[in-house]
């Protein structure tokens, strides 16, 4: 297999589909991935078609379903995340374009802000979005190594450089998540393998947590992030297959999924939220989302009415509107967002 180099915005979506970070990580763990996928493609296939005589499958039942393209005169480029902000307003993060469009809460186009560079209210490449109990919007701008916050309306209001590690690597913040028990806001770096914690009272960074690995409180390329409302942290691990949960000191709690395809397990996790006491996990391979508690214990899939588990197109973001019981859930490929209202 001959392998070339990519344009920043391709090197972009191979990094959302598959993760690690680096041009020639990415390569490797492309060729090494494309193997594995031929050699599961018939189980997994088995897996899709057969039958659930248990009704395992079926775990939270969608009500209606449908689907946010993005803006007539510039759709979507592969889109990684999104957020709910005040009074249902959808925040979606088109990476690709460096923008943030927003839509209210019947789906209708508001307006949109961001554009390429380094200035205050300017992207590069962000990976994740997250919205505070105050209406502030806080994105990870990747590619300026820093996170950004903005008023509901989209006017930057405070721009933050993450702090560098001893090992010299550029901090890389893939995803953001605001606590909304204590005023922190979590900054996932990808590169340095940590979370990074920021008091949004101080206005300064606290101690980090993790490090590389594979055991508890340890991680490789945490990606996205969320944090539920009793203040538990969920960690999403693509490579190590799982999502790691903290409890509001940061202590360890447990681990969600574990590597495989069988119902239960995940491929490749890339997005996370909470609902209640439910856990909804993103598989960008798989095409499904999980549902687990917060224990660990699997719950079924997102399925709809007839009992036949949603398929979607490399869905990676998913985020919660709460008062509506309704998901929005990112599909990088099929440049557009699915939303689904919950029986």
């Amino acid at each position: 297999m001959k392998l070339t180099a990519c344009s920043p915005a391709t090197r972009a979506g191979t990094r959302l589909a598959g993760s690690p970070v680096s041009p020639g990580g990415i390569h490797r763990f492309c060729a090494v991935g494309l193997s594995l996928v031929l050699g599961l493609a018939p189980i997994l296939l088995a897996v899709q078609r057969g039958a659930d005589p248990a009704g395992i499958l079926k775990g939270v039942v969608v009500r209606t379903k449908e689907v946010i393209v993005g803006p007539k005169d510039e759709p979507f480029n592969m889109p990684s995340d999104a957020a709910v902000g005040q009074d249902g307003k959808l925040y979606v993060l088109d990476g690709v374009n460096n923008r943030i469009v927003v839509y209210d809460a019947q789906g209708s186009f508001l307006f949109k802000f961001g554009s390429r560079g380094s200035n205050a209210g300017q992207f590069l490449f962000p990976l994740g979005i997250s919205a505070g109990p105050d209406g502030k919007v806080y994105v990870a701008d990747s590619g300026n190594h820093r996170f950004q916050v903005f008023a509901p309306d989209g006017k930057p209001l405070e721009s933050v450089q993450l702090p560098t590690t001893a090992s010299g690597v550029p901090p890389d913040p893939t995803d953001v998540a605001v606590d909304p028990i204590r005023p922190r806001l979590y900054i996932a770096d990808n590169d340095n393998h940590r979370l990074n914690v920021y008091n949004l009272t101080s206005r300064s960074f606290e101690e980090a947590l993790g490090g590389p690995g594979l055991g508890e409180r340890q991680f490789r390329f945490p990606f996205l992030i969320d944090v539920s409302a009793d203040g538990y942290v969920l960690v999403v691990e693509p490579i190590n297959t799982r999502v790691q949960v903290l409890n509001s000191a940061g202590k360890f709690v447990g681990f969600i999924g574990g590597w495989g395809i069988k119902p239960g397990q995940l491929f490749r996790p890339k997005g996370v939220a909470t609902l209640g006491k439910k856990v909804f996990v993103t598989d960008s391979y798989l095409g499904r989302v999980q549902v687990f508690d917060l224990g660990g214990s699997f719950l079924g899939m997102l399925a709809g009415q007839n009992g036949e588990p949603i398929q979607l197109d490399t869905p990676m973001g998913i985020t919660v509107d709460a008062g509506n019981r309704r998901l929005y859930v990112v599909e990088l490929k099929a440049n557009r967002v699915c939303r689904m209202d919950l029986e």
